[in-house]
């Protein structure tokens, strides 16, 4: 009796490990279904054609141009949105070139940000340090920065020195960042010297 009852409880057990099986699947898919749904809900699914399109145009363009795999993925997206445009107008009166654009600028922004944020952080690095030789806040800073100017053309004259006409373009930035804190200290001392000039007037006289 007691084989039978085992028997009957471990069809139960089994029964119950596939149902809960069942239970997991169903409460996966369902996460899979709500993923994808708000997926599609950040990113239309027409970048993800796009993007598949571009990939495998990407394969051709690199083995052309196998040195410039971001300047190929650019080309392959600007290519298909134009190919988009093109036979979307063959089928229809009006075409949505909001759609193309948007879709594009998905893959387009992300691919370039990084570059583009590089330049700009470069771009005003350089407008940061120009205006602090132009304009400095005090003596000791316009100095250090004539000494560090000077010692780095120097130094990058010396490292050159038997290819001074191959490295001319970075000869002339150094002797120009020299020449832009020697500005600096022009400033200084128009600065001082109007200082002075204001001091030496009298407060007002009276006839």
């Amino acid at each position: 009796m007691s084989a039978i009852t085992d028997f009957f409880q471990k069809i139960q057990n089994q029964i119950v490990e596939i149902q809960t099986t069942i239970n997991q699947i169903k409460t996966s898919w369902e996460n899979f279904q709500k993923f994808w749904d708000l997926f599609f809900t950040l990113v239309p699914w027409e970048v993800l054609l796009l993007l598949i399109f571009s990939v495998i145009l990407l394969s051709i363009f690199n083995s052309i141009s196998p040195s410039t795999p971001k300047a190929n993925l650019t080309l392959a997206v600007v290519f298909l949105a134009f190919l988009w445009v093109y036979f979307w107008g063959l089928f229809s009166k009006e075409v949505s070139y909001g759609k193309v654009i948007v879709a594009s600028l998905y893959i387009l922004v992300p691919l370039h940000a990084v570059g583009v944020s590089m330049w700009l952080y470069g771009f005003g690095k350089k407008i940061y340090w120009k205006k602090r030789r132009i304009s400095p806040k005090a003596w000791d800073l316009a100095l250090h920065q004539i000494a560090l100017d000077y010692h780095r053309l120097m130094g990058t004259l010396h490292g050159h020195h038997n290819a001074i006409h191959e490295n001319r373009e970075s000869i002339e930035s150094e002797i120009q960042q020299l020449e832009t804190s020697l500005q600096g200290i022009k400033s200084l001392l128009n600065k001082k010297k109007s200082l002075d000039h204001k001091e030496e007037q009298p407060n007002g006289t009276s006839e």
